[in-house]
């Protein structure tokens, strides 16, 4: 695990954004996994900006979504649907064809679709780069504190924390819905390379519990303990916690991150 502290969120949008493109510039035909969150929107406002410059070809690239809310149709402007063609697949050229986004909205058997959605991403050949975000109790995806560390895609209950947070954070004034659909720790822990951003004092607890602390399932973003090409781009703010801190600055600068992963 690399663990990479830079000064501020725009500094972390940038570097994800560096990491990301020489990826695609190394693989064109890259499988990368997209987080919804406000962590992460800098790095896609960041790939529209190269795109645009002429930096960045998308036309080649495998998208596939991390979780999303069970309840909102995909144009609801709370799904996580609407807000990556909102932020960033409609402003690059990735090939409709190529887009393999949950879908959210009420379904008879949300089981069989997470089973068909894991079998799409198996299919493909598996995630090669996987971005997460950091929930304030420590979860990733949408695997809730007490999830298996071998999960599969599957729907999960929100806590009543992680609704508040998102609900605030979102600017949604209705309530969300109670469930989600969600990549599993082990769907997670299977992708090639993760790519895990934090920014902001909110998030410096749950940081330094997952990267110091034991691997439990009460913490499921401490299975990145468990990988072997898992990158952490955090800010001053949310490294404050870390007791390591000094040595992972240090160890940074003998860390190229050009060809990464």
């Amino acid at each position: 695990m690399v663990i990479r502290i830079e000064p501020d969120h725009q500094a972390v949008s940038r570097t994800a954004a560096d990491v990301v493109s020489s990826a695609v510039a190394r693989s064109p035909t890259l499988r990368l996994g997209l987080a919804a969150g406000t962590t992460p929107l800098g790095l896609y406002q960041e790939l529209v900006h190269r795109h645009r410059a002429g930096q960045l070809d998308c036309s080649r690239v495998v998208v596939f979504s991390l979780d999303e809310y069970l309840g909102l149709p995909s144009d609801h402007v709370a799904s996580f649907h609407s807000f990556f063609h909102r932020h960033l697949l409609d402003h690059v050229n990735v090939e409709p064809r190529h887009v393999h986004v949950m879908n959210g909205a009420p379904q008879d058997d949300p089981a069989a679709y997470c089973a068909a959605y894991e079998q799409t991403i198996r299919d493909a050949g598996g995630i090669d780069l996987q971005i997460l975000g950091l929930g304030l109790n420590g979860h990733l995806g949408f695997n809730e504190p007490g999830s298996g560390l071998a999960t599969r895609t599957r729907p999960v209950l929100l806590s009543d924390e992680t609704r508040s947070v998102l609900k605030a954070g979102a600017g949604y004034h209705e309530d969300l819905p109670d469930c989600a659909l969600t990549q599993g720790l082990g769907t997670i822990r299977e992708a090639r390379a993760l790519l895990l951003l934090a920014t902001g004092t909110d998030k410096a607890a749950p940081l330094a519990n997952a990267l110091e602390g034991p691997v439990t399932a009460s913490l499921p973003a401490s299975v990145l303990q468990c990988h072997p090409q898992a990158l952490v781009l955090c800010d001053e703010e949310a490294a404050s916690m870390l007791v390591r801190r000094d040595y992972y600055r240090r160890a940074s600068r003998f860390t190229t991150l050009d060809h990464w992963p």
